[in-house]
């Protein structure tokens, strides 16, 4: 016989979250291949920002973005290159890659909570990878490689919410450069270790990018200048 228990009401709720890596490592660029993972959800407290949204944002970060606390205010000095103006049929067509890679970087322009950037590179660079996370704000992060394998990476989103200091570790600051479309600062990382851009760090509409030490501070500049803006709609 059975004895009776209590039981309080309980609500099980489960989201899933989408970790999606395309990679493109080769100079042949074999076909990208697609991971999905399922990842715990935020408990049921979190709020709005912590879970994913299918509702694209009507708005975008804009290229005056308030100046980050501890940093100097940054003076624009390398105009961003144009990018190709996106068809109908077409959103990613400014992004570097295959078909496939295009079509990822438009499908994340919809979803994530902040405007995606994706490389618009030169000669002799090419697409190399890129993940994204949808929890706790959501993130984006791809990397681009070049000659004499020289990177550079872009992330965006909330990868690094602990203020502006935290979020941009740099030696000097050198002078204002552009993330796409977006003021921003560049600075040295030290020697040996290369640059970085930083936009409205500390967010979780952050922009950083950082380049490797084979990477001149003229060609770092440019591409990162390059960022191709991903519309989230043809209108």
């Amino acid at each position: 016989m059975n004895n009776p228990r209590r039981r309080a009401p309980s609500i099980i709720a489960a989201v899933a979250g989408l970790a999606l890596i395309v990679t493109a490592c080769t100079a042949a660029h074999p076909t990208p291949i697609y991971l999905y993972t399922t990842v715990p959800s935020p408990s049921d407290s979190a709020t709005p920002d912590d879970t994913a949204t299918l509702t694209p944002q009507s708005g975008a970060p804009t290229d005056t973005l308030a100046a980050q606390s501890g940093l100097p205010t940054p003076v624009v000095s390398v105009p961003p290159t144009a990018s190709p103006s996106p068809s109908p049929t077409n959103l990613g067509s400014g992004c570097s890659g295959s078909a496939s890679t295009q079509a990822w970087f438009v499908t994340e322009s919809k979803v994530l909570k902040f405007a995606v950037y994706c490389g618009h590179v030169p000669s002799g660079w090419h697409f190399k990878n890129v993940k994204d996370t949808y929890p706790h704000g959501g993130t984006l992060t791809a990397t681009y490689s070049g000659p004499s394998g020289g990177l550079i990476t872009i992330k965006e989103g909330a990868f690094c919410t602990s203020g502006g200091s935290a979020c941009t570790p740099h030696d000097k600051y050198v002078g204002g450069a552009n993330f796409g479309n977006l003021s921003g600062g560049l600075y040295t990382l030290g020697p040996g270790l290369g640059y970085a851009i930083y936009v409205n760090a500390g967010t979780t509409k952050g922009y950083t990018a950082t380049g490797t030490s084979s990477v001149s501070q003229a060609t770092f500049a440019k591409i990162v200048a390059a960022l191709y803006l991903v519309p989230k709609s043809a209108t």
